[in-house]
């Protein structure tokens, strides 16, 4: 059976300027930066002690082939991935210090405190804190 969720892809312009942003702005560590054929790059991110990775993509045509354009159209249109924070008010106040936009203030909700913030290509992510 299905144990665990290790990686999710996040589709960006720039593999490098998304490198830098996620380990600059957001804080993660750089868990993987690997090429393993002319052009194509496994590059993956993490919080600091967490277990799923982001792998963040360019769709290529090397890679992705033909479908690398129709790809490319959905950069900044990813689903919504849930960060856990412990303290989320904290943590928005130093992500915007980084120059990390937020499109929603934390909040109080019925689960916790929450907000909304966005990469440097507008893939949304949802922090949680949760009680």
């Amino acid at each position: 059976m299905l144990t665990d969720v290790t990686h999710a892809t996040v589709l960006v312009a720039d593999v490098d300027e998304a490198l830098e942003f996620y380990t600059e702005k957001f804080g993660f560590e750089k868990r993987a930066n690997e090429e393993f054929a002319p052009g194509m790059r496994w590059v993956t991110v993490a919080p600091e002690g967490g277990r799923t990775e982001l792998a963040l993509k360019a769709p290529t045509e090397d890679f992705f082939g033909d479908e690398a354009a129709k790809l490319r159209e959905r950069i900044g249109q990813g689903t919504v991935t849930v960060l856990a924070t412990d303290d989320c008010r904290e943590t928005v106040a130093t992500l915007e210090g980084n120059g990390v936009t937020v499109t929603n203030a934390p909040e109080e909700v019925p689960w916790g405190v929450s907000a909304m913030v966005e990469d440097c290509y507008g893939n949304p992510y949802n922090l949680v804190e949760e009680r």
